[in-house]
């Protein structure tokens, strides 16, 4: 018996196998014949693969009756044994898709942890944030006084809890040496609106929050492992916070993470405060399950215009809701989003190289498909095929890709939590979602990469195809169309992305080379705060920051010393109005400024220069006249045109300060922030009696080292004053730029990915060409076309493809950069300059990966190339 009759005669006994596997067996044999085998062999394995396709078919006939099962399965084998066939085309298409989809699953990773991921308390979609606004300031969210946040509370019948909370650092006394934690302040209600229960004892008690009670506190579970050794009989001890004593009342659980952004180690119960102006807290509201987000928003803001009316409050001051989740990531979501939409660049470009390596691919496999069609295969069964190889380079793509993200985690998660305060400890983990996302990124990449050569595949002509000597699909003028469109498409898709990148990076630079208005090296910050008894009054406070900076400054090392409440460049900030004397004050919120506590040598401390006038002193004590210092923007905006030493201000229109010195200005608020008007009060003089104050300490080369020396002065003077938070000033000014610093990074790094993979991809089309055109150019060359004129040919012809997709760029980028204007420091979002020097920059790198094919071409011996097929 035959071969042939042989498989004939097994489908009349299975007359379940159909023609398709007929095909494919046929197929098969005849592919093991062309290698070389013998037909003994061939025949052999067709018997032996015709038993595997016939028991995956009765199987999955029997088990669920889908019958392209065992068609996928087949495409699956088929498939994976043409990728096992030609390693260096599936090595190099796996490495392209793996390194777009492993930048996007690394972004997607902090998208989802940021943006998506619902914050760790009970059904958190109903928690939203009550923001007090300044109308006059657009609607600018503030926090609101206790009185407000009581009214909002009794009034309403929107929400099932509201509760508010407060930040606050304490002083815990007692162990080897004292330490400085952060709290918090809350109401009673919170940790129910939250849906936390304590993990040991209980919540506090409604009485609990009245002033006068005896003080009560709950512990962080780090706290409790940390300093009490997870002592299950902790309940009922007593800690010493501030210098006052507290019990201890319960245990948080591990999972309590509040506030989100910087969770507190220990909690205390909220106590009233009758002033209506002292806006300090941060309310937060549950929902009722049926209300909406905009219902309780108009009722929230018709409460506040009935207590506006009633306490006779400033017509400015408005009410503003906002989910809790939005109101942590509102100001991340930008960078975010634009840097997935960059990495979605990258892939795109990924996409469309591997695309051009399945167009090449497809020529080598000419023959195949089309004796694959000659033997029954239509259209669809060609594409289904070509699309299923494709897809098992996606899915081989993203398993890799999900490698390299996972490899990157911790160095992406190293530099996004140093550089940015996100919320819930910003734990960046391959979840579910973060699965689902690659591996549905790598089937759509690999079905659009595969799916226009599957698709001119199946327009293969049989009788062209299966001659000698054709010229191939991909010689085609449509394939070769396509190919263009495709190259001319990447370097649209990096143009954008390197546009992106030089705004982000020169917006950078700029920032970087801002002049501080002070000198920042060799100077250590430290803090510290001074509560309790002892310290309740102005004098008692002085003295004792005079003992302090009295013993730092006997320290060999240490050149002058200084303390300030608010450190510049911090972002941290206070202000007040103020009236000038002799003139009438102005209407509506009347003259307002930033104001800071410092002592004598701060300014030259930090290098801040004397403009006119002199510094505080000594004799500026609390017995002394009041005298203020004010920096250049204050005299500009309020005394343009006079000399404002001499004058005096007030706050009250009781207490008095003469201005005897102005200084130079300071970006409070970062370096990207203009100068505001400031005023500077002596902590000897402090009216506020500020408990939170750092030292500044100028020194020799690396600051950190007599951090110790500090410590040992400080407790000399207080042996329960703990000092915290040691950095330099150049490390805070470092900070004050690092989110732009980490975004021009990620873009540029991910620009020159782009870049890299537009080259390679022109490249790739340039020899492509250089390949179908040998001929020609051994034509050419044999008629007297000179080397040059050939370069200029091959160059000229990836050139014009790169001055297209400039083209394209440009206009898209013009559009799309617009996003990024808030991002950007004295930057135009259509700067000229960038557009130009990236636009520069693309056509080198694509003029040099032309010429490395040009090259070769000109080098083409004429006699070889005319008998060139």
């Amino acid at each position: 018996m035959s071969f042939w009759d042989m498989l004939f005669h097994r489908r009349q006994r299975d007359e379940e196998l159909d023609e398709e596997v007929q095909a494919h067996l046929r197929m098969a044999a005849q592919e093991r014949m062309e290698q070389g085998e013998s037909a003994e062999q061939a025949r052999a394995y067709a018997v032996r693969e015709f038993g595997n396709v016939t028991l995956v078919k009765e199987v999955t006939r029997d088990m669920w009756g889908f019958r392209w099962l065992e068609s996928l399965l087949q495409d699956l084998r088929y498939g994976a044994r043409m990728l096992h066939k030609n390693p260096g085309f599936t090595i190099i298409a796996v490495i392209t898709l793996a390194l777009g989809i492993g930048a996007n699953t690394a972004i997607f990773s902090t998208v989802n942890a940021v943006l998506l991921r619902p914050l760790p308390y009970r059904n958190s979609n109903q928690l939203v944030r009550i923001w007090a606004t300044n109308l006059r300031l657009g609607s600018h969210h503030d926090v609101a006084s206790y009185p407000d946040f009581a009214d909002w509370a009794a009034q309403n019948h929107s929400f099932q809890q509201v509760a508010a909370y407060s930040g606050r650092s304490y002083n815990l006394a007692g162990g080897d040496h004292p330490e400085r934690l952060r709290g918090s302040r809350i109401s009673a209600g919170l940790l129910e609106a939250l849906g936390v229960k304590p993990a040991l004892g209980r919540d506090f008690l409604p009485e609990e929050h009245q002033s006068g009670r005896s003080r009560e506190v709950l512990l962080s579970d780090s706290l409790w492992r940390s300093h009490f050794a997870a002592d299950p009989h902790v309940l009922g001890r007593t800690v010493k916070l501030n210098d006052e004593n507290y019990s201890v009342v319960g245990v948080l659980p591990p999972h309590y993470k509040f506030p989100p952004n910087e969770p507190a180690r220990l909690v205390v119960p909220l106590e009233p405060d009758t002033s209506r102006g002292h806006g300090f807290l941060f309310v937060v509201g549950r929902l009722k399950p049926e209300v909406t987000l905009a219902r309780a928003q108009a009722e929230m803001s018709t409460i506040q215009k009935r207590l506006a009316q009633e306490y006779r409050q400033d017509k400015e001051v408005g009410v503003e809701l906002q989910s809790l989740q939005a109101s942590y990531v509102a100001g991340f979501r930008p960078t975010l989003l634009i840097l997935l939409g960059a990495v979605g660049f990258v892939l795109l470009i990924a996409c469309a190289n591997v695309a051009n390596l399945f167009l090449g691919r497809a020529a080598s496999r000419q023959k195949e498909l089309a004796v694959r069609a000659s033997l029954g295969a239509d259209g669809s069964r060609l594409i289904r095929q070509l699309l299923t190889e494709s897809a098992l380079v996606g899915v081989m793509g993203g398993a890799l890709g999900l490698l390299l993200a996972i490899w990157g985690r911790d160095a992406l998660l190293a530099l996004l939590a140093r550089n940015f305060a996100l919320p819930g400890g910003l734990d960046i983990r391959v979840d579910r979602w973060v699965l689902a996302f690659t591996l549905g990124v790598s089937l759509l990449t690999g079905l659009i990469a595969g799916l226009a050569p599957a698709l001119g595949a199946a327009q293969v002509d049989l009788s062209e195809s299966l001659k000698e000597g054709s010229r191939g699909l991909t010689g085609s003028p449509v394939r070769n169309r396509f190919r263009s469109v495709l190259v001319v498409s990447e370097v649209a898709l990096a143009l954008v992305l390197l546009s992106g990148a030089g705004l982000m990076i020169k917006s950078f630079v700029l920032l970087a080379e801002v002049n501080p208005g002070l000198r920042p090296e060799n100077v250590l910050t430290v803090d510290f705060s001074l509560y309790g008894a002892r310290y309740t009054h102005t004098v008692t406070r002085a003295a004792t920051f005079e003992a302090m900076l009295h013993r730092v400054s006997q320290i060999p090392t240490v050149q002058s010393a200084a303390v300030v409440a608010d450190i510049p460049l911090t972002e941290n900030e206070d202000s007040f109005g103020f009236s000038i004397e002799g003139l009438p004050d102005l209407p509506g919120r009347g003259r307002q400024a930033r104001f800071n506590i410092v002592g004598p040598g701060y300014f030259r401390t930090l290098g801040i220069p004397l403009i006119a006038g002199r510094d505080f002193s000594e004799l500026d004590g609390a017995g002394a006249p009041g005298v203020v210092l004010v920096n250049q923007a204050m005299v500009r905006r309020y005394w343009p045109n006079e000399y404002p030493v001499g004058k005096r201000i007030s706050t009250d229109n009781k207490t008095w300060f003469a201005i005897v010195g102005i200084f130079g200005d300071v970006p409070q608020m970062g370096l990207k922030s203009n100068p505001e008007p400031e005023v500077y009060v002596s902590y000897m003089q402090d009216p506020y009696q500020w408990p939170y104050l750092s030292m500044l300490i100028r020194t020799g080369p690396d600051p950190l080292k007599v951090f110790p020396a500090v410590e040992q002065a400080v407790w000399s003077v207080d042996k329960d004053q703990p000092v915290s938070n040691p950095m330099t000033m150049d490390q805070i000014r470092s900070d004050s730029i690092a989110p732009p610093r980490v975004m021009a990074l990620l873009l540029g790094l991910f620009a020159a990915l782009a870049l890299v993979l537009a080259a390679v991809g022109l490249y790739g089309v340039v020899a492509r060409t250089v390949t179908e055109r040998t001929h020609e150019i051994g034509v050419r060359m044999a008629l007297g076309a000179e080397r040059f004129e050939v370069l200029r040919l091959v160059v000229g012809q990836g050139m014009l493809l790169v001055l297209m997709g400039d083209a394209l760029g440009l206009a898209a980028a013009l559009g799309l950069t617009r996003v990024m204007a808030s991002l950007l420091f004295h930057v135009l979002p259509t700067d000229f300059v960038t557009f130009a020097a990236v636009t520069l920059l693309l056509m080198g790198v694509a003029t040099a990966a032309s010429y490395i094919p040009a090259r070769r071409a000109a080098k083409v011996d004429p006699m070889v190339a005319l008998r060139y097929e």
